[in-house]
């Protein structure tokens, strides 16, 4: 993977969502300022219009970077459920008399039942069926009355937002469907309500904006990823020999076997050589794994992140297929992979050659103890592999002695074992106490040391 085109992909992708969000605001100001509601109205309507704004500036990429296409539906389906369940929390005590109620209660329960009719459905299928029940159920309750035009629109808005971004081919098509479709419901209600013509046409830019914006959105995050997903198969058809549908079939199964070949293996978790003999042979559902893990956008944005952190001599502690590792190579480290000498290490050396770069490819402790000892590190990488292993503390004191005086190491927290992950083992450690004590620095921003932020990386300095 190219890491230079995801990062200008992503921050191209951050400009454009905040000009298309300013626009969005912009109009849904208007929109409000010509609706004439009430207070209530308005602050339901803005509501409504900044979380379409954090979507629009977040979803597409996450969605759409992934080889799991069924992503997106389950997402959908989880943000409706949420949506059904915000509903009653705040509709309810806002609800003046009973048709209010009723309808309140009408309209959650269509929300659940087109989530229901949803799942069966095919994903192909999944953004007409959300759109058509969510414009019927708007439709309804404008017609009725029982929501006023303002909240109308917002609701209109977020509809198709949720519809275009699971949109699976053509969004660009789709989005205009969506937006034909919503702004002739919008002219039927004219024509019934006699809406005030700055509202009707504010809110008509609000639609254009918002669906043009998001189904433009989503049309680059599916060039972005067919470009990475034709890399990654490419490299993968090349290197096994296998047909392109085999591959897609093991990028979707092969943690599901691996799951299941942990758990018949049985094995003692304070052997180590099993454990790593257990590695070696599932090494090649280890390389499908971690390569559709790689294609996930915040797999994509966790490596742009760790990528910072490395300077000078750099060794990457379970590389896997070695994405980090040959990255810091072709930017001009002097880099170590090191791995189980398995399929995946064998795959890692084949990128590597194929890139033409030069990395050392060392698979025992002794070897990279003795590389140490001839020239130490001054950068230790260590992800998605520690709770794969025994003997924690001893795991994390033999690496920092690796490094040189001003070194540093980035590693995963352990995650401890999950259900589809039941080879993570249970780590009971204390990290911050073990490694200060011998006498190295953590290194966090002050957002990482507020106590209701979850860590997820350490980052620690040899004094």
């Amino acid at each position: 993977m190219n890491y230079a085109e995801q990062q200008a992909h992503l921050r191209q992708g951050r400009i454009a969502a905040i000009c298309l969000i300013g626009i969005s605001g912009l109009l849904a100001a208007l929109t409000a300022a010509a609706a004439y509601s009430s207070t209530r109205s308005i602050v339901a309507f803005a509501l409504v219009v900044a979380a379409v704004a954090v979507s629009l500036a977040y979803t597409p990429d996450y969605l759409h970077l992934t080889v799991n296409l069924k992503k997106r539906v389950r997402w959908e389906i989880k943000i409706r459920w949420r949506v059904a369940a915000a509903a009653l929390l705040v509709g309810l005590p806002c609800a003046s008399n009973l048709p209010g109620i009723a309808a309140l209660g009408v309209g959650t329960a269509w929300v659940i039942a087109a989530n229901l009719l949803a799942r069966p459905i095919s994903q192909s299928y999944a953004s007409a069926c959300f759109w058509l029940t969510d414009l019927t159920l708007v439709a309804a309750l404008l017609l009725f009355g029982f929501c006023g035009p303002l909240v109308g629109v917002g609701l209109l808005v977020a509809s198709a937002h949720l519809s275009i971004v699971i949109c699976e081919q053509r969004p660009f098509v789709w989005s205009a469907a969506v937006m034909v479709s919503a702004w002739l419901l919008l002219l039927v209600l004219d024509l019934r309500l006699s809406f005030a013509p700055q509202f009707f046409l504010a809110a008509t830019g609000l639609l254009v904006v918002s669906a043009g914006g998001a189904g433009w959105l989503v049309h680059r995050a599916q060039q972005r990823n067919t470009r990475n997903l034709e890399v990654a198969l490419q490299e993968l058809m090349e290197f096994t020999g296998y047909a392109a549908e085999k591959v897609c079939r093991l990028w979707s199964e092969s943690d599901q076997g691996l799951a299941q070949n942990w758990v018949q293996a049985a094995l003692d978790e304070n052997d180590a050589e099993a454990l790593a003999q257990w590695y070696r042979q599932n090494s090649e559902l280890y390389m499908f794994a971690i390569s559709a893990y790689n294609l996930d956008y915040k797999r994509i944005r966790s490596n742009l992140k760790v990528l910072r952190f490395g300077r000078g001599a750099c060794l990457d502690y379970g590389a896997g297929n070695g994405e980090v590792i040959l990255e810091l190579a072709r930017r001009g480290h002097p880099a170590t992979y090191y791995d189980v000498d398995g399929v995946s290490a064998k795959f890692a050396r084949y990128r590597c050659q194929k890139r033409g770069l030069d990395v050392d490819f060392l698979h025992s402790r002794e070897a990279l103890a003795e590389a140490a000892g001839q020239r130490r590190f001054d950068t230790v990488f260590s992800l998605d592999v520690l709770e794969h292993l025994p003997d924690l503390p001893g795991q994390l004191i033999f690496l920092a002695g690796l490094l040189n005086p001003g070194g540093l190491m980035l590693f995963d927290v352990p995650a401890g074992t999950t259900r589809s992950h039941p080879m993570h083992l249970n780590h009971q450690v204390e990290v911050r106490s073990l490694l200060t004590e011998r006498g190295l620095r953590e290194k966090r921003t002050l957002l990482q040391k507020l106590p209701f932020v979850k860590e997820e990386k350490y980052v620690f300095v040899v004094a």
